[in-house]
Parts: C-alpha cells; structure tokens; sequence
C-alpha cells in the first residue's frame, strides 16, 4: 500500500513523490527537480481505500526541450501496458503525462517513465553543477529542441488500446 511521503528526502531517495492531500512535499520535490534537471513523477493517492493512483510525469520545468517522437512512442508504448483503471483518461504529451493505473504498479510505472525520460533527453549525464555553469546549453544548441511527437490522449477501454497499440506496431514496421 502506498504511503504520502512527509519530507522531501523521501521523495529525492524514492524519486518521485507520493501524496494526497497536501500539497507541500509536492511542490518542494517539483522544483528539486527543476534545480536538479530530473523528470519530476508524483503519485496522487485517490482516497485511502483506492486501487488506483494518478501518475504523473512533468518535463516541462527543464528547459530540456520535450520527448521526440521515437521517445514519446515509447513512454506511449509504457503507458499502454500498464493496468489502467477502465474508464479513465490517459495522456501523452512531449512535455507532460498522466494515467490512472492499479496502486500496487504505481511506483514501478513512474520510474520506468522517468528512466525512460532522463535517457531521451540525456538528463543524468551531466552534473548539477555542470548544468549551473552552463556546460550544457540544450536550449542554445542548433535552437530549442523541437518535438516531432504529437499530444495523444484517450479513455482507458479495451478498442482504444488495442487501436493504440495497432498503430505502434505499423509505425515501427
């Protein structure tokens, strides 16, 4: 079961935070993560008793540019496979995405979003104090990174994944 974390070194040691009703480790672990160039993942609990949670990855406070479209097929791809609550509505974007998926797969979907991520945009490669020195300029080189990956968004049934995941494999093939 999963617990709302209190600190923000409970979510900087976990990677991502867990909350429910407050808000404060949320925003403080939000810019931790800005700071510090990661993905930021939350994990909203829905009620106590819920077999659900809300995922949430934001790229957008980075400056990093957003996923391409190889990148944001495979975070679509990690969506997809995941237990998502039926009825619920998932989104896909280059900067941000959320799904409603099963409590007990909460944890281990949002770093495999992350991981996914950091590794598109290269994110764990440099240090924090190489990114405030400025040693990588990801915005300045050849212009902002523009992102050829479309927003996708849809309700969690069984047609409109299996629709999704249709039209990954033709894309690949």
């Amino acid at each position: 079961m999963l617990k709302p974390h209190n600190t923000l070194e409970e979510a900087v040691l976990a990677r991502h935070v867990v909350w429910m009703e407050k808000r404060k480790v949320l925003k403080e672990y939000w810019e931790w993560c800005c700071l510090h160039s990661r993905a930021f993942a939350s994990i909203a609990i829905l009620s106590p008793r819920s077999r659900y949670a809300v995922v949430e990855m934001d790229l957008y406070g980075l400056g990093a540019g957003g996923l391409d479209e190889c990148a944001g097929r495979e975070i679509l791809h990690i969506v997809l496979e995941q237990p998502l609550k039926t009825g619920s509505f998932f989104f896909i974007s280059p900067v941000h995405v959320f799904a409603c998926v099963q409590e007990k797969s909460a944890v281990a979907f949002a770093r495999r979003m992350c991981r996914s991520a950091q590794e598109a945009l290269s994110l764990d490669l440099i240090t924090h104090e190489e990114w405030l020195r400025g040693e990588l300029k990801r915005s300045d080189a050849g212009g902002r990174k523009k992102s050829a990956f479309a927003p996708i968004s849809g309700q969690a049934r069984p047609e409109v994944i299996e629709a999704l995941l249709k039209d990954l494999d033709a894309a690949v093939n």
